[in-house]
């Protein structure tokens, strides 16, 4: 082992923290589904999710589609599925801008969610002289997404990401952001029209957040060894620019060298806000030591208690093999209960070496009761798949920059591509997060009055119902019923473990 680069927190060794530790929930991952179900065999990646504890059974994903190609015409559009059972069946299809804005690369997908009013949103880029960036909404009784509209009509337009919440000081109103290389958009009006953007400066894969009190956060790479983060507290007005932590290792948005196969890996890093205590917390990947000639990449973590001021000293958080795999592309989700979700990709258990053709994956899911103090891991794909995601032995691949996850009540719903069946193609896996103590509805530690007045409050609604409430929902069928007051008032009285 060759130590050119400094262990943070002893970070091969004593910061791959328990990975087995006991969790304070029950995580149990469903099957993998395939929700690009019409794009047959072409090309599809760079995946986005979303859902809102509104209505937990609804979910979005997008990504770039290639299936209207013809070869060697090479033609982009935002895929888009939808589910409203929960992720058990999906319909999908292309989402485009509006006619003049039309080109014949539109990608770059975006979601976002708001859990006040169950609406969802995407958008993308047409990358034209004559596109920009563009949305459409799905409210909570859609059927599907409305047209789509234009939030910025300016070219050049580069990686954007999208969040939605409260105005400062203002719990009952939805602001919708736009982070992109050219600025901040938003918009008051639910996505129907958009100012802006506000320039803050240079970088790429800019990633809007927003805290409990509708603090604005968004994170991004400076192309260079800084992972940072732009900060407003009066609702994107003005920023505060600020340091997250300094990359041990750092390379070109074209580079790729540092994992097996030809595909590039930028890299970008990623935030999640707690919508309850306001905690941030990021993840990016770094190299940590070369073994053997290889560059070992590994997922470090760090969180800040002070809206961004300081930050903890990253950490590694992923497990590995002898010898060590990459990982990378990472996308990380906190859910209501203060659960901390993250997929990301993982070339572990194969002795390969960096910038072979042809490199060998799998999708992993961790989950971290504990605020990121420890994680359990799940591997979501059923067989590894290989970097030649068209079959052709490219020396060129592309598997897309970064990968998605969206959190509904306690339904989680990883998006990431895999060339299994021979050509890059869109999954997600059900998960289920069951508390240590289901019936426990306020988090007192007795199941009492309280929580069966909790449930009574829900009592006949179901997800997409004003007053529904996901966690009375205790058998997950997406209604509050007889079958959940039967099992709240089995163990009524009782004090959870």
């Amino acid at each position: 082992m060759t130590a050119l680069f400094c262990n943070r927190a002893g970070a091969l060794g004593a910061a791959i923290i328990a990975l087995s530790a006991a969790a304070s929930a029950q995580v149990t991952v469903g099957p993998q589904v395939r929700i690009d179900v019409a794009g047959g065999t072409a090309a599809a990646n760079e995946t986005t999710m979303a859902s809102t504890d509104f209505n937990p059974l609804r979910v979005v994903g997008a990504w770039n589609d290639w299936r209207p190609s013809v070869p060697p015409n090479e033609i982009i559009r935002m895929g888009v599925a939808i589910s409203f059972n929960g992720g058990a069946t999906w319909t999908d299809s292309v989402l485009r801008p509006p006619l003049a804005n039309q080109s014949s690369v539109e990608g770059d997908p975006m979601t976002c969610y708001d859990n006040r009013t169950g609406t969802l949103w995407v958008g993308a880029i047409s990358f034209a002289s004559n596109g920009g960036v563009y949305v459409a909404r799905m409210g909570p009784t859609d059927l599907g997404f409305g047209p789509s509209v234009m939030a910025a009509t300016t070219g050049g337009a580069d990686k954007g990401w999208m969040a939605a919440g409260p105005r400062p000081g203002l719990p009952d109103t939805t602001r919708v952001y736009i982070a992109y290389n050219q600025g901040l958009l938003r918009s008051d009006t639910m996505g129907s029209s958009w100012t802006g953007p506000v320039g803050y400066g240079g970088g790429l894969g800019f990633l809007p957040r927003v805290g409990p009190g509708g603090q604005l956060y968004i994170c991004y790479w400076d192309i260079g060894t800084g992972v940072r983060l732009k900060r407003s507290l009066n609702g994107g007005d003005s920023f505060t620019d600020l340091p997250i932590a300094t990359r041990m290792d750092v390379w070109g948005v074209q580079d790729g060298s540092r994992f097996p196969g030809t595909f590039r890996v930028p890299a970008m890093n990623y935030l999640a806000v707690d919508p309850v205590d306001g905690t941030l917390y990021c993840v990016y990947f770094d190299t940590t030591n070369i073994v053997n000639g290889q560059r070992n990449v590994d997922l470090y973590f760090t969180r800040s208690t002070n809206q961004g001021t300081s930050w903890t000293t990253p950490k590694v958080i992923n497990g590995d093999s002898s010898p060590p795999g990459d990982q990378f592309w990472p996308w990380i989700e906190v859910d209501q209960q203060q659960n901390l979700h993250m997929v990301f990709m993982d070339s572990r258990g194969f002795n390969q070496n960096d910038g072979i053709v042809n490199g060998m994956f799998n999708m992993y899911y961790a989950f971290s009761s504990d605020k990121g103090d420890t994680w359990q891991e799940h591997k979501l794909t059923p067989a590894a798949f290989n970097s030649d995601n068209d079959g052709l032995n490219r020396p060129t691949q592309f598997m897309g920059d970064y990968l998605g996850l969206a959190v509904g009540g306690n339904r989680v719903y990883p998006c990431y591509l895999s060339s299994q069946n021979g050509d890059t193609d869109i999954f997600t896996n059900v998960v289920i997060v069951t508390p240590p103590c289901p019936a426990d509805l306020n988090g007192d530690g007795v199941i009492g009055q309280a929580d069966l007045g909790q449930l009574l409050s829900s009592f006949g609604k179901c997800s997409g119902d004003i007053g529904f409430d996901p966690a009375a929902d205790l058998d997950g069928d997406g209604c509050v019923g007889q079958a959940d007051l039967g099992v709240l008032l089995g163990v009524f009285g009782q004090s959870c473990p």
